[in-house]
């Protein structure tokens, strides 16, 4: 099996925590008080804690939505994001987690893009788009 890793920022352990384990639901596999990592699949994505960080003004480009699969599709910047797939069942807890925890949303329920996702903001200002390439439309 290949593994891949992926190393980030965050300035707040807990809170990345709280984020990519509780809410999202990856697997933590490390969790020290400047660095944390989480398993998905053949995925490995580490955080490391910074002082600061500059936090992003909107919403990252994501390249099906200027495609046309996304109608009335956000002004977005060229920063970094992450795109998780899930399998349908943990996508649709995620979903819910995610919403009764507050989190900010491009839109408030998952849309349709070819699969179904959902794009919301971590603690820094990072997109993550959470996506369940598996079901169908509805």
């Amino acid at each position: 099996m290949i593994t891949w890793f992926a190393y980030e920022y965050c300035t707040d352990i807990a809170a990345t925590r709280d984020f990519y384990h509780d809410l999202v639901g990856l697997e933590l596999i490390w969790d020290e008080p400047d660095d944390i990592a989480f398993v998905h699949g053949c995925v490995q994505i580490s955080f490391q804690r910074a002082i600061s960080l500059e936090r992003p003004n909107g919403w990252a480009f994501q390249p099906g939505w200027s495609q046309g699969q996304l109608p009335g599709a956000p002004e977005t910047e060229q920063v970094r994001s992450i795109s998780v797939a899930l399998s349908p069942i943990d996508f649709q807890k995620a979903v819910d987690r995610l919403k009764k925890a507050g989190v900010e949303t491009l839109r408030t329920e998952p849309f349709w893009v070819g699969y179904w996702s959902f794009v919301i903001l971590d603690p820094d200002g990072r997109t993550v788009e959470l996506t369940d390439p598996k079901s169908p439309r509805t």
